[in-house]
């Protein structure tokens, strides 16, 4: 999917903005605090209904307005356009797309994949298990048919299991919920599996060129013990999730492992090889998409220019350019990116959350 239109309205200091985006690049280029990367951030609301910024609603909508309102055509490969539509209050959230109310965050984020790279996303590898999860999952959820299912099954079992261990319900009636869980976590993890095999590829080629000479390993940890079935694992271990009130294995507790010559991406690497090594992760992700599905996704990459030197960006650009995706970069100044090598292209200037075509 494409973006053709995009109006965004009240969110945070775009009062009323209104742009045609290109099928190719689009570069946003202005002064810090002008307002390009709330542009990036209002497409990646359209599609995940958060921020990539902030949880809080106050910092979204503009504090002189009661709500923030998003409008975009999406263009399919066949050039069908679909109109996607939210209005987001203080105490309300209305998603509509194709004349359709959207119930679901599955359902809007299937229609328009969008994936994000700014200047927090090395948490991918400093942060908690979940943001790697989230990571993970983002694939796993447009490629892997069913997993959405599975994770919804798993995550009911889950909230019933917890809910009995803490309110002291006796132990046979909390291991009713075993089974299912089991039954669950087998299909996500399979599913989990075989999108990272077919991910690895992706990864390995473009860590091999951006890291030449180094030994760069990503593994997956599914969250409990190799070799043994949850149910397994579940029974033998009721009484320690009793005393922590929680069940502490499964999928829900699944990790993405990165070592660089054999210490930890978290601590072996510095910030500006941890931000390179996170973009390589996610233009994988774009990569292996594409490569498995007839729908494009979209691409946001905030301050390309100011993350990386030289030469990376230069290879960033040149890995964007080989891709038939839409993708939108903020810089400060236009002359940072060269996007020549685009055929269709556009730029876009933001002064005080004014924008005007370039």
């Amino acid at each position: 999917m494409q973006l053709s239109q995009l109006t965004i309205r009240d969110f945070r200091n775009l009062r009323n903005v209104k742009i045609d985006p290109s099928p190719g690049i689009n570069l946003i280029f202005g002064k810090n605090a002008s307002g390009k990367t709330s542009i990036l951030e209002s497409i990646y609301y359209l599609s995940h209904l958060r921020s990539f910024r902030t949880p809080y609603l106050t910092d979204i909508i503009n504090h002189e307005a009661r709500f923030l309102q998003l409008f975009a055509r999406a263009e399919n490969q066949q050039k069908k356009s679909i109109p996607i539509g939210i209005k987001r209050s203080r105490q309300k959230l209305e998603v509509r797309a194709n004349q359709q109310a959207i119930k679901r965050v599955a359902d809007i984020t299937s229609l328009l994949p969008v994936l994000a790279i700014h200047p927090d996303s090395y948490r991918l590898i400093t942060g908690s298990p979940t943001q790697r999860r989230q990571y993970l999952d983002w694939g796993v959820f447009h490629v892997e048919h069913g997993f959405f299912e599975a994770w919804q099954r798993y995550k009911k079992a889950l909230t019933q299991r917890n809910a009995a261990i803490r309110s002291g319900q006796d132990k046979k009636y909390c291991q009713l919920w075993d089974a299912e869980l089991d039954h669950a976590a087998i299909s996500i993890d399979e599913l989990r599996q075989r999108y990272f095999q077919n991910l690895t590829p992706y990864m390995n080629q473009l860590i091999t060129a951006f890291f030449p000479g180094q030994d760069i390993r990503v593994e997956y940890k599914r969250g409990w013990k190799e070799n043994e079935s949850l149910l397994e694992y579940l029974r033998q271990n009721y009484d320690r999730d009793k005393k922590r009130g929680m069940t502490q294995a499964g999928p829900h507790r699944a990790d993405i492992q990165i070592s660089v010559d054999g210490k930890s991406a978290q601590t072996g690497i510095s910030r500006g090889q941890q931000k390179t090594l996170v973009a390589l992760l996610k233009l994988a992700q774009v990569k292996q998409f594409t490569a498995t599905d007839i729908r494009h996704c979209i691409l946001l990459y905030d301050d390309l220019a100011a993350e990386l030197d030289d030469e990376h960006r230069c290879q960033i650009l040149s890995v964007l350019e080989q891709m038939p995706i839409q993708l939108f970069l903020t810089a400060i100044e236009p002359q940072q990116i060269d996007t020549s090598h685009w055929e269709d292209r556009k730029m876009f200037h933001v002064e005080q959350g004014i924008v005007e075509a370039f």
